[in-house]
């Protein structure tokens, strides 16, 4: 078996076909049908259904994770010998929840990308809950930035702190001076995102009624994330957003806030136990550096 085997069956099934899979690797289409025959052979076993739509065989699925791991390790052995561990070139598969995806996500990829400019991050969505660990659990990310409480079993985490809240008001929005609190939130309509920072709504309405406040009236409540902000800067309400996502929407001229309460939010890098290429150990050390000395925000 060699790598050329591994690498063809990986794009095909990440291709869909076996004809898009030649086209990427600038290869002709039976040379990659003729290395997945070969792969067969050498394993006594179908791997894939041809067809109009391939589809992978039980034992297909079954490789598909422990070949992506296979490549990563022939790629973290090229990267130690050719690069010396100096992370001149090379990439960082890094999956990431929504609740995440913008702080403390940023930030970390921000700071490490100026460490290592010659390595190329590539992000992928993970699913909220326990599913998000399938990233891992299939080699798709080598680390998972996720809010999932520690510590998660077979898994080592670094706890990420998210930076502070801003609460963010259409454009033209009358507030007094200095930081808005539950009250003043209380009295606006709201634009909520049903996959962002959920557990922050569900943390700000059990105060409100904690505090004898009235109940945030939810004007829109939108699915996409990226469009709050939007819905925000066209009237349609206010919201809370992470600072990183805050700043830039003041930019576009929402009316932003620092709040006076502070959220109970958690985000942890994890990795599963177990060696990890150059990249990924880098970004590890960042995140315990960056644990032990928290970045001023601002």
């Amino acid at each position: 078996m060699e790598r050329r085997h591994l690498a063809y069956f990986v794009a095909t099934v990440e291709a869909g076909s076996i004809s898009a899979a030649a086209r990427q690797l600038h290869l002709s289409q039976p040379s990659v049908s003729q290395a997945i025959r070969e792969l067969e052979r050498e394993l006594r076993t179908p791997l894939v259904v041809r067809g109009r739509r391939l589809t992978l065989t039980p034992a297909g699925r079954a490789l598909i994770g422990p070949a992506r791991r296979t490549l990563r390790a022939f790629d973290g052995v090229r990267a130690a010998v050719e690069e010396v561990d100096r992370l001149a070139a090379g990439q960082l598969d890094l999956a990431v929840v929504p609740a995440c995806a913008v702080d403390p996500a940023v930030r970390l990829i921000t700071a490490f990308r100026e460490r290592h400019p010659g390595v190329r991050v590539r992000v992928r969505e993970a699913a909220n809950g326990t599913g998000g660990f399938d990233a891992l659990r299939r080699a798709e990310a080598e680390l998972l930035l996720h809010d999932h409480p520690a510590p998660y079993p077979k898994h080592r985490a670094v706890p990420v702190a998210p930076g502070p809240l801003m609460a963010v008001f259409p454009p033209g929005t009358r507030l007094p001076d200095g930081p808005v609190g539950l009250a003043e939130l209380s009295r606006h309509e709201v634009v909520m995102g049903a996959s962002a920072d959920s557990a922050v709504g569900t943390w700000i309405s059990t105060e409100l009624a904690a505090s004898g406040l009235p109940a945030l009236t939810v004007a829109v409540d939108s699915a996409h994330r990226d469009a709050v902000v939007h819905f925000v800067l066209a009237g349609a309400g206010a919201t809370v957003l992470p600072e990183p996502a805050a700043r830039p929407a003041g930019l576009l001229g929402a009316v932003i806030r620092d709040v006076d309460f502070t959220v109970p939010r958690h985000c942890f890098l994890y990795h599963r136990i177990g060696p990890l290429s150059p990249a990924a150990r880098a970004l590890v050390a960042l995140a315990e550096e960056q644990a032990e000395n928290p970045p001023a925000h601002g």
